[in-house]
C-alpha cells in the first residue's frame, strides 16, 4: 500500500512541475473608483485592457476559476501563489461593463489578517486597518487568475492612493 501511495504522490509532483505559463498579455489596470458598497464592504471599480473573466478561454482555450483581486496592506509585494500576504484585502472580480477596448470590473473587498499558524481572520473592523493604510502612499493590488494545468497569471500592479482610501473610510 505504501508503494502505491508513493507512486501517487510522485505522479502528483510530476504533474505540478508540468504547469504551463499562459500566453496572456500583461493586463494594465486603471482605478476608476473606491468607496463603500453594499453589505458594508468597500468596492473597487477598475478598468482593464484584457477581459479578465475570459482571459484563459480567449488566449489558451482553457477554463479558468473566478479572478481574485488582492491588495497588500502591509507593504508585502510578493503576490505569488506560494506566499501568503499577512494583511490583505481580497475580492472576487465581476464584470460591470465592456467595450471593444476596455473592460470595467468591480470587486467587493474583504479584509483579512493571517495569523502565525496560517489561519485567516476576517478583519472588517476598519479602524484596525486604517493605520496600515495611512502609513503608505499607495496600496498595491493585482488580479490573480488560475486555470488547471497552468501557472497562476498575475496582472500588472494597480495602485490605489492611500489618501483616497482613508477619505472614503472616514465617511
Amino acid at each position: 500500500m505504501t508503494l502505491l501511495r508513493s507512486l501517487i504522490y510522485a505522479s502528483i509532483l510530476l504533474c505540478t512541475a508540468c504547469a504551463k505559463t499562459a500566453s496572456i498579455p500583461p493586463a494594465d489596470l486603471t482605478l476608476s473608483s473606491f468607496g463603500l458598497g453594499p453589505n458594508n464592504l468597500y468596492t473597487i471599480i477598475f478598468t482593464s485592457n484584457i477581459d479578465l473573466l475570459n482571459a484563459f478561454n480567449t488566449y489558451e482555450n482553457a477554463n479558468q476559476l473566478t479572478p481574485m483581486l488582492t491588495c497588500s496592506l502591509d507593504r508585502d509585494l510578493d503576490f505569488s501563489v506560494d506566499h501568503s500576504i499577512n494583511v490583505k484585502a481580497e475580492g472576487r472580480i465581476t464584470a460591470k461593463s465592456k467595450s471593444k477596448t476596455n473592460y470595467i470590473f468591480l470587486a467587493d473587498l474583504v479584509f483579512y489578517h493571517t495569523n502565525l499558524d496560517g489561519t485567516q481572520l476576517d478583519q472588517n473592523s476598519y479602524d484596525v486597518i486604517k493605520p496600515l493604510i495611512a502609513a503608505q502612499t499607495s496600496i498595491p493590488c493585482k488580479v490573480r487568475i488560475t486555470a488547471y494545468g497552468y501557472k497562476a497569471y498575475y496582472t500588472n500592479t494597480l495602485l490605489i492612493p492611500s489618501a483616497l482610501m482613508m477619505d472614503q473610510m472616514s465617511k
